[in-house]
């Protein structure tokens, strides 16, 4: 009830700007994405002299913002993925915070370099957020006033990942922080999404979900972080375990198949087929026709945003009604806010089903103990199986993965302890595990 109140409380703030936004707004999604597509498919359809490497990567870190607080993830520890890629056999390219320019160029090089590539992955390090159903990394210079800014001043991950599928295996990870988005901007959220499909050869990794409170991001994340460069290390570079350390033990978001190869040996290219003419004709002519749209498509947003600014216009002579109109509205809901409160208290001192509670109060320690267990740490979940092993509890491998093996091994040993069997250790079931 309390969440319903402080929804009817912030209604009346967005409706303040928003009827001098939203116009302007359409314009802007609506040209905007098709610019961006035509830059895609005359950066993308030409197939280039050197396409077809083997393995690739491209590692792009934020960690300084001009109008952010700094990301938790730090260049240095990019640079070690960067090093240790490269010396797997990969092309690597490392970025380091670049501006909103100079991330969309990499981009562009990197998409040349990942056509027809055996592997091409995509390390992102960096402040993400989300909004309309999308998330971007968020380039060293981006200041966002609105929503519709992301789509001129963020790297949208969808691109990313046409990027990356243009090799025959992909992988994007993305190693997400919070950060600090004012207030107003309630439509932009901290929040990984990604809308529609994700292609069969490729796997994409948050390393934070709506499982972990906004104020644990950072730290799971820099977690998920080491556990990377950790992974990167193993022998054999094993595409499941790079995934399960981005997704920090399983705590994270992953779209897409995980690929069941190992990433330290080069994969047996097919036999190369050459394109017919017709088959260039018939490219080249979408191309043109492509552009001819994009361009007719220019010309209607430039009359679009005219009558915009017109609907602007009129949105300014009513802005003064409509600002009483919403303090009227704050007011109410904050009386219903009050009311709210003092119902819900009545509730609770009215309530006579402790069980229920007490069933969610277990559920609560539940989805804290993997907000702890995610922060242990590859060294630290391999420690545990070895211990389960070693008590005749766990017959799996060492592999820091916490399976279903892990999981039935984890409620013996709490059986055998006498407490409940949940299959996450509680800090006091973990130091009597060690001792």
């Amino acid at each position: 009830m309390r969440t319903e109140a402080r929804g009817s409380l912030s209604t009346p703030r967005g409706s303040n700007t928003s009827a001098e936004n939203s116009a302007f707004a359409r314009v802007i999604c609506a040209v905007l994405p098709l610019l961006f597509s035509l830059t895609c498919l005359s950066c993308l359809s030409a197939r280039p002299a050197h396409a077809g490497k083997d393995r690739v990567a491209l590692v792009m870190v934020v960690e300084a913002y001009s109008h952010f607080t700094k990301s938790i993830v730090t260049s240095d520890t990019t640079q070690k993925m960067g090093e240790i890629l490269r010396k797997r056999g990969f092309d690597v390219t490392v970025v380091k915070d670049p501006n909103n320019a100079v991330a969309r160029a990499k981009l562009r090089e990197f998409a040349q370099e990942a056509v027809d590539a055996n592997v091409a992955i995509a390390v992102l390090a960096g402040h993400g957020v989300s909004s309309r159903g999308r998330t971007y990394l968020l380039p060293s210079n981006a200041e966002i006033v609105r929503d519709s800014d992301l789509l001129s001043r963020g790297l949208a991950l969808p691109s990313v990942v046409r990027i990356v599928g243009r090799a025959k295996t992909g992988a994007v990870f993305f190693l997400m922080t919070a950060a600090d988005i004012p207030s107003t901007l309630q439509s932009v959220s901290a929040r990984p999404v990604l809308s529609g499909e994700v292609g069969e050869n490729i796997v994409v990794v948050f390393s934070t979900s709506d499982k972990v409170p906004v104020s644990r991001v950072d730290k799971v994340t820099a977690q998920a972080a080491a556990d990377f460069v950790d992974a990167l290390s193993e022998t054999p570079l094993l595409a499941k375990g790079l995934v399960d350390a981005a997704a920090a033990g399983g705590i994270g978001k992953v779209f897409g198949n995980v690929p069941d190869i190992d990433l330290s040996k080069a994969p047996e290219p097919p036999a190369a087929s050459a394109r017919s003419p017709e088959a260039a004709s018939r490219e080249a002519a979408a191309i043109r026709e492509a552009e001819q749209r994009a361009r007719e498509a220019e010309e209607r947003a430039r009359q679009l945003e005219a009558r915009a600014r017109e609907a602007e216009e009129r949105a300014r002579a009513e802005k003064r009604q409509a600002e009483a109109r919403a303090r009227e509205a704050v007011q109410r809901a904050q009386e219903e806010a009050q009311r709210a409160k003092q119902a819900e208290a009545e509730t609770l001192a009215r309530s006579t089903q402790p069980d229920t509670s007490e069933s969610q109060a277990t559920a609560a320690n539940i989805e804290s103990l993997k907000i702890i267990e995610a922060l242990f740490g590859r060294a630290k979940r391999k420690q545990i199986q070895y211990q389960l092993k070693k008590r005749g509890l766990y017959m799996g491998s060492i592999d820091a993965i916490f399976g279903d093996l892990t999981r039935q091994a984890i409620r013996g040993y709490q059986s055998s302890l006498g407490d409940d069997q949940t299959g996450y250790l509680t800090p006091q079931q973990l130091q009597s595990l060690e001792e």
